[in-house]
């Protein structure tokens, strides 16, 4: 049986629903790239960066540790998880951006002092000696002090991930008038 060829106003037709079809999708890539882009904080006043080592585990975390009545961590995962060690240094006035992590992240503070803002802008001041985390919650790092704030990371993450993934400022943020919680508004200043 022969099938009998369209016409050129199917054949035009066909292609016009095509290039429709893939329209919206083309729009909705370029806004989402742009709204991510333009949303994101990225961090200002990094003096030092450097990932200290970095490691895979070979089976999942199933720790339970208790020492006496009063102290105890349960730290449990499935999958592989990746470490990686951290040394940060963020310049006076500088900050880390509003971000998250696919994971845990313990912190020291070696020297100086870090303002830590959660995703409702609730401030934390940690100086030297003291220790935080940090997790899939956004959150922004600021140091407000006149000198380096030096840290120490230790991360547990999802294996295959990255380690930081970038949030847009929360509405909080924008009014704290710190000036430095954001990129847009710390370029404003200048």
């Amino acid at each position: 049986m022969l099938k009998k060829p369209k016409s050129s106003f199917d054949q035009s037709n066909e292609k016009m629903h095509v290039v429709i079809a893939k329209w919206p999708l083309a729009v909705l890539g370029a806004v989402v790239v742009v709204s991510t882009t333009a949303l994101a904080t990225p961090p200002a006043g990094v003096v030092s960066n450097v990932i200290l080592a970095q490691g895979t585990t070979v089976i999942s975390l199933k720790e339970k540790i208790a020492v006496g009545d009063n102290w105890n961590l349960d730290l449990e995962n499935k999958g592989q998880s990746e470490f990686y060690m951290q040394d940060l240094v963020v310049g006076a006035g500088g900050h880390t951006g509003w971000h998250s992590h696919p994971g845990l992240l313990l912190i020291t503070v070696r020297e100086g002092s870090i303002d830590f803002y959660d995703k409702d802008c609730v401030k934390r001041t940690y100086g030297a000696g003291q220790s935080f985390t940090e997790s899939a919650e956004p959150h922004n790092a600021l140091n407000s002090g006149s000198g380096n704030a030096h840290l120490l990371v230790a991360y547990i993450i999802k294996k295959g991930e990255p380690r930081r993934i970038e949030s847009p400022q929360p509405k909080c943020g924008e009014i704290l008038g710190s000036g430095s919680l954001s990129h847009e508004s710390q370029e404003a200043a200048a």
